[in-house]
Formats: structure tokens, C-alpha cells, sequence
């Protein structure tokens, strides 16, 4: 597989080495076997490594649907393709343009939209925002930094429920990266669900058991659920921590 600055200039069937004719069974096996090989647990973390893992993650969750992946192949003419062809059909862009031209611009076009929102959002200027990077979600519904972006967005104008479902997207194609975890669970504090926060902090720490933004949101998690206790309570906890017995 080629570098990160190689495979931006791929399509996802490029990225996952395979052929555009190719069935659903075999994608799932490219895949599975690349994210063994390019895993951070495997790679120990490397940068430009995850960046690959990342571009595979992309890659499949495209194609490994049906009807994404049928989207897909319009947009970059694969579905003229006749069987057994695998050449790609001339581009409709002009001569020294690649059928995936079209994508690789609205790629860029993305990132830099995302770049400006997030300094919409440090103006707190969140509805501005969150208006310019919804037109994204048709055609990029699994980005993650697209949906992290929308979270905090949605986050500064206290729209809980649309924060998780952002984030919890995130958190499903980046599962890997703790931060992902650690932002969900502080949305779900926020929304006083500290349930659904301590299993998206304890999920952070799967992946890296120091880290200390979701302990330290788990030990606020803990004042929080005290301070709703009686007072007696609250008492009898103390005087327990002192001795060191559990409640």
C-alpha cells in the first residue's frame, strides 16, 4: 500500500487493493486484513500509519454497504464499467483529470470548511458553523473529524442528543482514538446521563488506561452523584473513605 501522500490520490478500491468488480466477501477480507497489518496496536501508534488505517476505515465503511458503495461507483463511473473491465472509464473532467477528481476536490473543499468552522466555533458563533458542515453529511456521513467538528457545534448551542449522535459516529469509525470517548462522555455529563458518560469514559480507557481527561471526568462523576446524596450520606462516605472501607 502506498504512503498517506499516495493514497489521497486514490479511490477506496485502491485504498483497500481491490478491483472494482469485486464482491462483497472479498472486501470484507482486504479489509480485515489490512486493519491487522495497520492496527495502532500492531503499528504502536506511528502517524503515518493510523493515517493509513484511518483511510482504509473510510474505504469500508463506503463500500462495505450496498447502497453506499452503489453511490460511490456512480460518482466515479464505475457502474459503466462492462464485466471483467477494469480500466477506468475517461474522465468526463478533462484529459489530465482522474474519475476521482470530483471526490478529491470535495475532500478538500470539506477540510477546509471544517478548518473555518472551527474557528466559528471558538467565536462562539456555533449555529454559523454547524449551517456550513451539514451539506457534508450526504456525502461524507462517516468522517470523523466532520462529526466532531458538528459535535462541538451542536455542543456550544446545547443540543445534547444531536452532540452524542455526532460523536457516537466518531466514535464508531475512530474507535481506536480515546479522545473520541472521552468527548462523548463529557457530553453525556453535560446532559446528565452519567450513566451513558462513565461507559464512554471506561471505553477511553480501554484504550489508554491513563488517561487523564476521562479520569478526571470519572472523579466528577463521583462529586456529582455526591452532592445528590443527603447530607447523612455524604457523611457516611467520608467516614468510610477515612478508613478505607467501601459504602
Amino acid at each position: 500500500m502506498p504512503d498517506s501522500k499516495e493514497s489521497s490520490k486514490q479511490d477506496f478500491y485502491e485504498i483497500l487493493g481491490v478491483k472494482y468488480k469485486v464482491t462483497q466477501e472479498e472486501i470484507e477480507n482486504a479489509y480485515h486484513d489490512l486493519a491487522r497489518k495497520l492496527h495502532p496496536d500492531v503499528t504502536g501508534g506511528d502517524a503515518e500509519l493510523t493515517e493509513r488505517y484511518m483511510a482504509i476505515n473510510e474505504a469500508y465503511q463506503v463500500l462495505s454497504k450496498p447502497h453506499t458503495r452503489m453511490e460511490y461507483d456512480v460518482s466515479i463511473g464505475i457502474d459503466k464499467l462492462s464485466d471483467g473491465e477494469e480500466k477506468k472509464p475517461e474522465s468526463v473532467y478533462g484529459k489530465d483529470e482522474t474519475p476521482g477528481a470530483d471526490m478529491r476536490r470535495l475532500d478538500a473543499k470539506l477540510r477546509r470548511t471544517i478548518k473555518e468552522a472551527e474557528r466559528q466555533c471558538s467565536r462562539d458563533n456555533f449555529w454559523e458553523a454547524s449551517r456550513s458542515l451539514e451539506m457534508f453529511l450526504k456525502t461524507h456521513p462517516e468522517n470523523p473529524h466532520l462529526r466532531t467538528t458538528l459535535a462541538s457545534a451542536a455542543l456550544g448551542m446545547k443540543r445534547y442528543h444531536d452532540a452524542a449522535n455526532h460523536m457516537k459516529v466518531a466514535c464508531t469509525v475512530a474507535y481506536h482514538d480515546p479522545e473520541n470517548f472521552v468527548k462523548l462522555g463529557n457530553i453525556y455529563i453535560l446532559a446528565g446521563q452519567l450513566v451513558l458518560a462513565e461507559k464512554a469514559l471506561h471505553e477511553a480507557l480501554g484504550w489508554n488506561a491513563e488517561h487523564v481527561g476521562a479520569l478526571n471526568l470519572l472523579k466528577d462523576i463521583e462529586e456529582l452523584r455526591d452532592a445528590e446524596k443527603p447530607p447523612i450520606q455524604r457523611m457516611f462516605r467520608k467516614v468510610a473513605k477515612a478508613f478505607g472501607r467501601k459504602e
